[in-house]
């Protein structure tokens, strides 16, 4: 399968590179149970997990000139590298989907970068490059932008955006 497709070598990697982060900074970010859906989450490093809607959200900082090196994987779908040696605040999110009565943690196909940790500045990552092989995908960062709003992650300013650029 990833022969056919480098895109899945990629996936595996970012995907990996989603967990080793939520691991690395679970004992030390504040964790905190809420219902996230149709809240914008404060944008300050944490952990916000809703129970009830099977989602789990990350809230990691990152200072200027670490993204890359933080977030390797990640950071390959910010283009400008301007952005990249910004500070922020990067969003990982996650579902929690049960499969034959087991729950597994699966790391979405996005996430998000907020620079500055200012929400009006948020910028979707597309994590998962394989998903554009499926043709639902065509604006993948309007359907990133949908469902970020699930997560409870602030993405106003960049939806009017997305609005205004369709607009004629």
């Amino acid at each position: 399968m990833t022969r056919k497709n480098p895109n899945v070598r990629k996936d595996v990697a970012a995907a990996v590179e989603m967990y080793t982060l939520l691991s690395h900074y679970l004992p030390s970010l504040p964790i905190h149970a809420v219902s996230v859906e149709n809240t914008d989450a404060l944008l300050t490093p944490s952990i916000f997990y809703d129970e009830q809607a099977g989602r789990v959200l990350a809230l990691i900082s990152v200072g200027a000139e670490e993204f890359e090196y933080v977030a390797h994987w990640l950071s390959e779908g910010l283009r400008s590298n301007i952005v990249k040696a910004m500070p922020g605040i990067l969003a990982l999110p996650f579902s929690i989907e049960k499969h034959e009565e087991q729950s597994h943690l699966i790391p979405e196909w996005f996430a998000a970068f907020y620079v500055n940790g200012n929400e009006d500045h948020c910028i979707p990552i597309l994590a998962l490059r394989s998903v554009t092989l499926d043709e639902r995908f065509g604006d993948w960062v309007a359907i990133a932008l949908e469902r970020m709003k699930m997560f409870g992650m602030p993405c106003a300013s960049a939806s009017a955006a997305i609005d205004q650029r369709k607009a004629p």
